[in-house]
């Protein structure tokens, strides 16, 4: 189907009700930022299915806004006839900025279910600054187009189960009386979920309606002495809804919660962040409305022990699959092994073992060029075949019951350039210094950040992207409240907290690196003694060594070296034991950190 065939049914629906621009937002009604097939509205719009990105349509034209992760991926997607790539460079969304500069006198709509409520607030500031004015309507014009272009939209119905507390390290009781203390707390009646993954977390439920994240499609609302959760009854396991009833929660379909919540009686706290404005029109003018971070926000972020311990695991089966696939690959790559090949054997060494449920997310198998993609899926038309000609970028990750991870690492077959070298080591010089981070309590992740950036700062060479993301447990790959980035989170990192290190560099046409563990944050022992406070850390929790080949040995320092001989002594204790004969000898070749070896 052409793109301009969907720009034209989007547009009459545009035109009958009285729109000038029309905003399709990626998020779904949840603030997914993964979303059903039903609910990709923007990737159907515009062509371009990368997970962050927003467009505007006008009668003339349409315009896609996404950050640099993006920017040579939607230039290959989107028909420039019809679209015009707006890179985002700076800290924060620009399209504000482009209304104000570029449209006065103009209605602009946007379905009310995928907007954010303090979102709202700001366009309608900025739009009232011009005569405008923001039209939030009850109904989607992109599923209406995808109508009338012959699609059936429906939601997804996959089998939702209980995750025990030997994973989760709490009840839903236990989480139920943390979050009506917080309603005390903040003196109100009820709160509302919407996001899947605190509500997934909620009530130790993992289901599959979204690849890669082992969520269910819900809604929620909880009370001082009530618990709610609105969903597909016929999805839920015997044992997760005997669980729920144990618990006094009731279970009442999907599409019922818009009455509930008009029926509510009493003080309502929202995320405002989260919460759709959809949500917000359901509450009468005689409930008090409480915008509030939600609770369980920072609750889910920080893991307690058992789930600390099931991430550790976790990393322990995963790094098995990745040291079993990377001498799979050092020893086979002259088969002929492409891109596509070397991520479906990843996955298959990942399924051997008893509790991986599936990968955290699609993985970037990038081999030269496509490397530089920053996030980068192959296909049949961009496959390559993986030689020893160039740098090899595998960035990949498994949901265990016990944990999810994520991990990338960037290897040459081969013999790298001296620029591919130092390009790689400025990468990996940034990774140690943040892995061994020490940093007083109150420290946010934008704080770190240029840890991590610095030596490639000093050669005039960055990297378009965060260099941390929060990991959920068996939940979400990306998981908030906490990141380390330029941009300001205001969250302090914490110890239970879960957060990548992920530097890289882009030769865009040439080749990609990106270096990713995932760490806990732990605290310093005896730490306060000094008189100022606590002090916390990194602990790795990734277990796979890095590629000798591409280390420029004379630019790290002895006390670089020694951080690695460290790291690799631990992959030693814990991963090496767990490995076949063969693989221990490819192990042991990698282990040794001297370049003629």
């Amino acid at each position: 189907m052409e793109i301009l065939d969907k720009l034209t049914a989007l547009r009459k629906h545009m035109q009958e009700h009285g729109i000038d621009l029309y905003l399709v937002p990626s998020i779904d009604e949840h603030n997914s930022e993964y979303v059903p097939h039903c609910w990709q509205r923007r990737s159907f719009i515009s062509g371009f299915d990368g997970s962050a990105g927003e467009v505007i349509v006008t009668q003339e034209h349409a315009y896609l806004w996404t950050d640099g992760r993006y920017f040579l991926q939607a230039q290959m997607q989107l028909n420039d006839e019809h679209y015009t790539l707006v890179k985002q460079t700076g800290l924060s969304a620009n399209i504000e900025e482009w209304l104000t500069l570029n449209h006065n006198n103009i209605r602009l709509g946007v379905d009310s279910r995928v907007i954010g409520i303090e979102r709202a607030a700001k366009l309608k500031q900025v739009l009232s600054t011009q005569g405008s004015k923001l039209v939030l309507l009850d109904t989607n014009l992109v599923d209406l187009s995808r109508q009338d272009l012959g699609e059936k939209l429906t939601l997804p119905v996959v089998y939702a189960f209980y995750l025990p507390i030997h994973y989760t390290g709490m009840t839903v009781e236990d989480k139920l009386a943390y979050l009506r203390g917080e309603l005390t707390h903040h003196k109100a009646d009820y709160i509302l979920f919407n996001v899947l993954d605190e509500i997934a977390w909620l009530f130790n439920m993992r289901g599959g309606d979204i690849d890669f994240n082992p969520l269910v499609i819900s809604y929620a609302v909880v009370g001082k002495t009530t618990a709610t959760l609105f969903v597909d009854g016929n999805k839920l396991s015997k044992e997760l809804a005997d669980i729920l009833i144990a618990a006094k929660v009731q279970v009442l379909p999907y599409q019922d919660f818009a009455l509930s919540v008009k029926n509510i009686e009493g003080s309502v706290m929202l995320d405002d962040r989260t919460a759709s404005c959809w949500m917000l029109s359901l509450l009468t003018n005689h409930q008090p409305v409480l915008t509030v971070r939600s609770p369980l926000s920072l609750a889910k972020a920080v893991k307690n022990k058992v789930e600390v311990s099931g991430s550790k695991a976790a990393h322990i089966y995963d790094a098995v699959a990745v040291i079993n696939f990377l001498a799979w690959l050092d020893n086979y790559y002259v088969d002929g092994v492409d891109e596509i090949i070397a991520a479906e054997k990843l996955l298959e060494f990942r399924k051997k073992h008893a509790t991986f449920k599936g990968e955290s997310f699609a993985t970037i198998s990038g081999f030269a060029d496509n490397g530089a993609i920053i996030h980068y899926h192959s296909s049949h038309a961009t496959n390559k075949v993986i030689d020893n000609s160039n740098i090899y970028l595998v960035d990949s990750g498994g949901q265990y019951l016990e944990g999810t991870t994520d991990i990338t690492r960037t290897i040459h077959l081969g013999n790298p350039t001296k620029e591919q070298k130092h390009h790689y080591t400025l990468v990996l010089k940034g990774h140690l210094a943040l892995s061994r981070a020490k940093f007083p309590h109150g420290t946010c992740g934008e704080h770190l950040d240029a840890l991590a950036r610095v030596h490639l700062w000093h050669e005039c060479l960055n990297y378009r992207h965060g260099t941390g993301h929060g990991v959920g447990s068996f939940l979400c790959v990306h998981e908030g409240p906490q990141r380390i980035s330029p941009g300001i989170s205001a969250i302090p990192l914490v110890p239970g907290m879960i957060v990548s290190n992920e530097p890289g560099f882009y030769l865009d046409g040439e080749y990609g690196i990106r270096i990713e563990n995932l760490c806990l944050v732990t605290e310093i022992e005896n730490s306060a003694v000094n008189g100022y406070g606590k002090f916390y850390g990194f602990e790795n929790l990734t277990l796979v060594p890095y590629c000798s080949k591409l280390i420029e040995f004379e630019i790290l320092t002895e006390a670089e070296q020694q951080q690695i001989r460290d790291y690799y002594s631990q992959i030693r204790q814990l991963v090496y034991p767990l490995l076949n004969l063969d693989v221990q000898v490819w192990l042991d070749k990698q282990l040794h950190l001297s370049s003629s070896e």
